[in-house]
């Protein structure tokens, strides 16, 4: 791998925080730009961009809009983008359900917890979640829902603020330090204004994790919705 601009060699979740940007600066003959171009305008898309046409995905992306065409025409051709008849709009299509679902069953710790959550699930009447980190976010591998009306329902795959959310201040808390403090800087990054109020409460829930356990999340990402985590931590790979 190439280094950066200050000498050192980039890891690899630099790339994974901001790969566009990464391909500008970089010379790394073991990168494919395009590669990373392609898979980065299928991240545009989320249950909230369901639809979203050339010139937003360009917005998104800060790639320039010819490029944006030619590969969304590429992942329709692929199947892995759908554009919506008689529009200039496109969709994520069922080749991106087949990779999801091929990447959730390599994870062998959803279904060894899976009966644990259930038995949680009901001694708490309240929805149990697992998840792991992607970026700047937690994504549910497994979910466990209830019968009550009160509980906001979210699906497999559903994606939350690693900063606000329980779970993510859980995974943040049991990092190794260096990591960490990477995070904390990439977050300041996305979230300038409110970063004196996220760094002190991710110094309690740090704090909480070193006291109880766990961390709490109370109203912090929505209004009304508290919830507690802890961290998975495999005994090999952390």
């Amino acid at each position: 791998m190439t280094k950066n601009k200050t000498g050192e060699t980039p890891n690899f979740d630099e790339i994974r925080l901001d790969p566009i940007s990464h391909i500008h600066r970089e010379n790394n003959p073991q990168f494919i730009a395009s590669i990373a171009r392609g898979l980065e305008i299928l991240r545009c898309f989320s249950a909230t961009n369901q639809l979203l046409g050339n010139q937003e995905i360009a917005q998104l992306t800060n790639l320039p809009k010819p490029t944006v065409a030619r590969i969304t025409s590429t992942l329709v051709s692929l199947g892995y983008l759908k554009q919506l008849p008689n529009t200039t709009k496109y969709l994520l299509d069922v080749g991106v359900l087949a990779l999801g679902y091929a990447a959730l069953s390599n994870i062998s710790a959803r279904t060894q917890a899976y009966p644990f959550m259930e038995e949680m699930s009901r001694y708490a009447q309240a929805p149990v979640a697992m998840a792991t980190r992607d970026r700047l976010n937690m994504i549910y591998l497994e979910v466990i829902h209830t019968d009550s009306t009160l509980t906001m329902r979210r699906p497999v795959g559903s994606t939350l603020p690693i900063h606000s959310s329980a779970m993510g201040r859980a995974c943040l808390a049991a990092m190794e330090v260096k990591e960490r403090e990477y995070l904390f800087d990439a977050i300041k990054k996305r979230n300038e204004d409110q970063w004196p109020t996220i760094k002190r409460n991710l110094e309690r829930a740090i704090r909480d994790y070193q006291d109880y356990g766990y961390c709490l999340s109370i109203g912090d990402w929505t209004k009304d919705v508290n919830s507690v985590a802890v961290p998975l931590i495999h005994p090999k790979h952390g």
